[in-house]
């Protein structure tokens, strides 16, 4: 069940757990997250100390974490190492969360861990922008998906799928806050008409949560052919969505 790891904590932001390539699971798998050295909220916010530095599961439930030796407030250095995170679907992206600016935190809640041919996490800065597909409770029933992007067989486009409808809030507040249901993982596909997905036509390794946005990243395809870019959510409740948009690859005269 969604939450909120403590009520004064002020920031929380998603973490997307790069696992596009753990094709056998179950497995644990460590994992490292740069923190950019551009995001000013983040660095105006937090102690000197970084003791208000959280990360936790999608269930908001605190991480095996620490920071990765060299890191420093004032130069803007942070690596946050996740110690043994449990990957359930092969080829997925798993949502952790990152807490922060908690000024009178006087609990160290880092542990020892053991760090191993770590993979990557990633926070992504950027807002939805152009291509965003349609809240799934806003769409009419269609055998074809009503969002529908135009691209050349040489572009790779960002698309923001909207999923923040889709998660329950509480009926009350918990922890000051209203959190209910998250995202606990994502499987991305791209369809032909025949049904076949093929992972030439997306980079998984590429997708990022947003506060209720997930962007995909949508790549080649053959000239004049339709594709459905699907996103199969996992919510901490355990519902499963599918949301689609149609991709049109048109290669446009003179090539």
């Amino acid at each position: 069940m969604g939450k909120w790891f403590n009520e004064n904590y002020s920031f929380r932001v998603p973490i997307a757990l790069d696992f596009s390539a753990v094709g056998a699971v179950p497995a644990t798998i460590d994992i490292e997250v740069d923190i950019p050295v551009a995001w000013d909220l983040f660095w105006t916010s937090i102690r000197s100390d970084m003791l208000d530095v959280v990360v936790t599961n999608s269930d908001s439930d605190l991480a095996a974490f620490n920071f990765k030796a060299g890191y420093s407030s004032v130069t803007r250095t942070l690596t946050l190492q996740i110690d043994a995170v449990t990957v359930g679907t092969a080829n997925s992206i798993q949502n952790y969360f990152l807490y922060f600016g908690y000024a009178d935190e006087a609990t160290d809640r880092k542990v020892a861990v053991t760090i191993s041919s770590p993979d990557k996490g990633f926070i992504w800065l950027g807002a939805p922008y152009g291509r965003v597909v349609a809240p799934l409770s806003s769409r009419a029933a269609s055998n074809q998906p009503q969002t529908v992007f135009t691209k050349s067989t040489l572009e790779e486009i960002d698309i923001f799928f909207n999923v923040g409808s889709l998660l329950a809030p509480r009926i009350d507040q918990y922890n000051k806050r209203m959190v209910f249901e998250d995202i606990e993982e994502i499987i991305v596909r791209s369809y032909d008409a025949a049904g076949s997905s093929s992972d030439s036509r997306y980079d998984l390794a590429e997708t990022r949560f947003i506060t209720g946005f997930v962007k995909v990243r949508s790549k080649g395809g053959s000239n004049n052919t339709d594709y459905a870019l699907s996103l199969q959510i996992t919510t901490t409740e355990k519902e499963i969505y599918d949301i689609r948009c149609l991709i049109k690859v048109k290669d446009l005269l003179p090539e």
